[in-house]
């Protein structure tokens, strides 16, 4: 399998790796309006908080990633000037009226898994269940009550990972609003309670 190491926060030298394993995990399925991976790097390489993530390597090499909010930590700080300095003002409205859609505010005993991307030449090795185990210890020592995330219904994969892990669904979201921002028929919040173990 290779040395694989877990840490809290990424190295600058992999911002523009996660977002192209983002990008594919998650923009080119959802109807974001990021035509490529260089355009997600364009408007988020310098406006991520690189200590709200985990990141896994294999060997030096970047294999994944996870990102959450938590209080005012958030990976993705979506910054207006930049999306609309950066992209048409069609293509930037587009953007973020689909950005909002796809985004909820956080309680603050919640800590949200915004993003879990593995790329693909490193999944199978148990790095997605491992930077999930990081994060809850992460949500348990910050003293919160109930990990959160979304998921699309057709990542089934994805879906038997965070049911394994003690996730439950808690809400579901369809309808023509959800089609327009995630290309998908519904999106699944799933929960698991950090009340007892």
């Amino acid at each position: 399998m290779g040395n694989v190491a877990i840490v809290e926060g990424i190295e600058a030298k992999f911002v523009d790796d996660a977002l192209r394993v983002a990008f594919d995990a998650f923009a080119k399925k959802f109807r974001l309006g990021f035509r490529d991976a260089d355009d997600l790097i364009r408007l988020f390489r310098d406006e991520v908080d690189t200590t709200s993530c985990f990141s896994a390597t294999v060997d030096g090499r970047f294999a994944g990633i996870l990102t959450f909010r938590s209080g005012s930590r958030e990976f993705y700080r979506l910054s207006l000037v930049a999306l609309f300095t950066r992209f048409t003002p069609v293509r930037a409205l587009r953007m973020l009226g689909n950005l909002l859609l796809l985004s909820e505010g956080v309680r603050p005993d919640e800590f949200i898994v915004e993003m879990l991307a593995v790329d693909p030449s490193f999944r199978g090795l148990g790095i997605g269940t491992a930077l999930m185990h990081e994060a809850e210890a992460m949500a348990r020592a910050m003293d919160k009550r109930t990990m959160s995330l979304g998921v699309i219904t057709e990542n089934k994969g994805a879906i038997r990972l965070y049911q394994r892990l003690g996730y439950e669904t808690t809400k579901t979201w369809r309808g023509f609003l959800v089609r327009l921002a995630s290309g998908s028929t519904a999106v699944h919040r799933m929960e698991k309670s950090l009340g007892s173990e």
